[in-house]
């Protein structure tokens, strides 16, 4: 019996060392924009957003920049379907389904394209397939859950321009 105590005192001791490297690290990405959440008791709920766009880029695939142009959103191709489509809600408003931010741009490939590649493209494919001057011009979060504005979008997406911040 000591010496399985022995043992796991060893293995705790050794678990808890760790070499030091004085290896500079390379700088981090710009964080993503934060979609709002609202939270009850017992969850959290994310919250709907909406964009506009610099022209009708609604059926392309979009990806996301840092301020220096690097890649720091992308999706792979079977995270893209019907339901990933933004839908129009009206005054050039679109309620966002693929989770775009401020820094988003939009890519030549459209949905159905995307979805039906292989694997992800490259950064560097993906970053030579950004459409010049097809940006998210803006973004508003709503308040209301995503889950409710979907909800809205499938009857009336009209509906939701109540929500939008004047």
């Amino acid at each position: 019996m000591k010496k399985i105590a022995f043992l796991f005192s060893a293995a705790a001791l050794l678990a808890s060392c760790a070499q030091k490297n004085n290896v500079a690290t390379a700088p981090q990405p710009e964080p993503l924009p934060v979609t709002e959440l609202s939270a009850g008791p017992a969850l959290a709920r994310l919250k709907a957003s909406v964009f506009k766009m610099s022209g009708n880029y609604s059926d392309n695939v979009a990806v996301t920049l840092d301020s220096r142009g690097n890649l720091v959103y992308y999706p792979a191709p079977t995270d893209i379907s019907a339901a990933s489509r933004p839908v129009e809600i009206g005054e050039g408003w679109w309620l966002n389904r693929q989770g775009l931010g401020e820094r988003s741009v939009f890519t030549r490939w459209t949905f159905d394209e995307y979805s039906k590649l292989p694997a992800a493209p490259s950064p560097e494919e993906i970053k030579a397939a950004i459409l010049p001057g097809a940006t998210v011009t803006e973004f508003r979060v709503l308040a209301i859950p995503a889950s409710d504005a979907a909800r809205e979008a499938a009857s009336d997406p009209t509906l939701l321009l109540r929500y939008l911040p004047r």
